[in-house]
């Protein structure tokens, strides 16, 4: 399996790991699938560095930047593909300009789902597993690599537009795009063997469900080891093993994503998407949505809705362009 060379990052470039911060988008169980995409003309690809509580298969189109995990980094051009899990600090900086970049996130309950000894444990330990950078980072042969972009920016296309049946599309082809990766790595050798093991990963996929259905209500660490079937400090140690974060911050920041949702759409004062969210306290709400998300709950709303003024703006010019050329 062709793999970057990877390298070490020197101290004075390691200054980013301390300005990483929780990044946010609007997933849901029922739109489990969120796409970030654009074209930057200088500067990082990303708005800081950044976690998230969900996988993330992003790509390079046009251009290259430097990929930082840890004290790792790599050179990322275009046609390159980086595979990170839940829990994993990330930044990207621009070397060649422009850099157009897109990047799927999707909650692990999309492979989860599928089950804990199916394709879906192996695919989503592609993600979660310990491993370089290297390893993240995939650069498909040649007979892939077209495949791969049309894809992509099929999955562009799809997520934009926002036609009947998109979520359906999104799901096939991002899976068709992370199959035709195990299998590739499988056929010349590189197949990557997570850690843990199906029995590790149970007491987890359990906890994660319970954490879905039930994170708008107080969560413990006695009851939800309970849930699992293990002790408290097997269960904080499986999380890291496998999601590589502690339990209370993957609640924490499925919270926030549910948050995230309910700002982004209209009529949902701060106070209420607070206590729908699980949060007791909307001071303290405040105060965890804006270390995360960088600014206060209502001024998210506030952006939200200029955005979806603004794409009502931008349909109705559309409608109106399409009357007059008739």
């Amino acid at each position: 399996m062709q793999k970057k060379q990877k390298s070490r990052a020197q101290l004075g470039e390691l200054s980013w790991l301390t300005e990483v911060k929780e990044s946010v988008q609007p997933l849901t169980e029922q739109y489990p699938i969120w796409v970030r995409h654009g074209i930057v003309q200088t500067g990082p690809t990303i708005p800081h560095p950044e976690r998230h509580p969900y996988c993330e298969f992003s790509t390079i189109l046009e251009g290259r930047a430097v990929a930082y995990v840890g004290r790792e980094d790599i050179e990322r051009k275009a046609g390159d593909y980086f595979l990170a899990g839940p829990g994993v600090a990330h930044w990207y900086k621009g070397t060649q300009y422009p850099v157009r970049f897109a990047a799927v996130y999707f909650l692990p309950s999309v492979l989860i789902e599928m089950g804990p000894i199916s394709d879906g444990i192996h695919l989503l330990r592609r993600f979660t597993a310990r491993q370089t950078l290297a390893d993240r980072l995939v650069r498909p042969p040649d007979n892939l690599e077209p495949r791969f972009k049309t894809a992509f920016q099929e999955i562009i296309s799809e997520f934009d537009q926002k036609q009947i049946g998109h979520e359906i599309r999104l799901r096939t082809l991002l899976m068709e795009m992370l199959v035709q990766i195990l299998r590739w790595e499988q056929q010349v050798g590189g197949d990557l063997k997570p850690s843990g093991s199906t029995t590790g990963w149970k007491p987890v996929e359990k906890a994660l469900n319970y954490i879905q259905k039930h994170f708008d209500e107080a969560v413990y660490a006695k009851d939800l080891a309970a849930i699992a079937g293990v002790s408290q400090s097997r269960l904080k140690q499986l999380f890291s093993e496998h999601l590589g974060m502690p339990w209370s911050r993957y609640l924490q920041g499925y919270r926030l994503d549910r948050a995230a949702a309910l700002l982004s759409q209209p009529g949902h004062s701060v106070l209420e998407t607070a206590l729908a969210v699980g949060f007791e306290s909307v001071s303290h709400f405040n105060t965890i949505f804006r270390s995360i998300m960088g600014m206060p709950p209502r001024e998210y709303a506030q952006r939200a809705a200029g955005k979806r003024e603004e794409l009502s703006l931008s349909k109705n010019e559309r409608t109106s362009k399409g009357k007059k050329s008739r």
